[in-house]
């Protein structure tokens, strides 16, 4: 997926779950990273997950299979269809109008962050683009993207975010924190005030933008890097580190043969490059073997 083929829809979805991800801000339990605000990758999409207001449950879903947003309580089921030509102010209207008919009136900020648009949702007539092909492609990459960060993560032993969309950006995310406090240096920025207040690395995954055609891999760390590393095996073919980011960056269109594999490999190679340069002591657990059974992915 060429980023430039799709801009239009990317804006549009990326948008939907800008509106999504508002009402977990506005009720979800507050939690370092801004963990509490990820959306879950679900088998069709994306969700809330779980929410509560007012002593009622709920959660909000985008479903990119069967094209709709879902809004689900313990006694009702309710769909707005996804379809070409609806702006984002019409999808806005129709969540708040099913929300308010179902008893849950919760007040969001409207304007959308980290986005070169700040029209509000409610008066944003602009972006209207919708594709079922293309989101199930985009289904396809959050899958992937959940499998190779959940792959990586999982045996280690150590504190995690585990992998979820983070709807600010759009990117498909994990990382490991670092028993340490490291605040920001600027604490006028709220995003990254709290975003990065302890020693962590990340893994993650985005669609492209205008300097990157297409589907991305990165690693990034904060404190961020001074330095500019090599990529030499065992790093895969077509690993390297951005001096403009400051990330290890593995394009998509650059990974030959089992994409999977060698997107695991991107991430163990940066992760130890990266754990040795902010001089992470005490490490030494996280590797050690669970005593489990092997279950069939092992």
């Amino acid at each position: 997926m060429k980023f430039k083929e799709w801009e239009q829809e990317q804006k549009t979805l990326h948008l939907l779950t800008q509106m999504l991800g508002k009402y977990k801000v506005a009720l979800a339990h507050k939690e370092p990273q801004w963990e509490h605000i990820i959306l879950d990758i679900t088998v069709q999409g994306v969700s809330t997950g779980m929410l509560h207001d007012k002593g009622q449950s709920f959660s909000l879903s985008i479903n990119l299979v069967n094209d709709e947003i879902e809004i689900v309580t313990t006694e009702k089921f309710v769909t707005i269809p996804l379809q070409d030509g609806v702006t984002i102010k019409k999808y806005y209207e129709l969540l708040q109008q099913n929300l308010k008919e179902l008893g849950i009136d919760v007040v969001i900020h409207t304007r959308p962050q980290e986005m070169d648009t700040t029209t509000p949702f409610e008066e944003d007539t602009t972006h209207h683009h919708y594709n079922g092909e293309v989101s199930q492609k985009v289904l396809d990459y959050f899958k992937l993207a959940h499998t190779v960060e959940t792959e990586f993560l999982s045996p280690l032993r150590t504190r995690k975010i585990k992998p979820g969309l983070f709807w600010g950006t759009f990117d498909v995310s994990s990382a490991l924190v670092y028993n340490a406090h490291e605040p920001f240096p600027d604490d006028t920025k709220v995003i990254e005030r709290a975003a990065f207040d302890e020693p962590m690395i990340e893994f993650g995954f985005w669609f492209g933008d205008k300097n990157f055609s297409g589907p991305t891999f990165f690693v990034l760390a904060y404190p961020f890097p001074s330095i500019t590393f090599e990529c030499a095996p065992p790093f895969p073919d077509g690993s390297y580190f951005d001096e403009t980011l400051m990330e290890f960056i593995l394009e998509l269109g650059d990974v030959d043969g089992d994409v999977n594999a060698k997107v695991v490999q991107f991430f163990e190679q940066s992760y130890h490059r990266l754990k040795d340069y902010l001089e992470w002591e005490g490490c030494e657990h996280y590797h050690l073997p669970l005593k489990m059974k092997d279950n069939h992915q092992d």
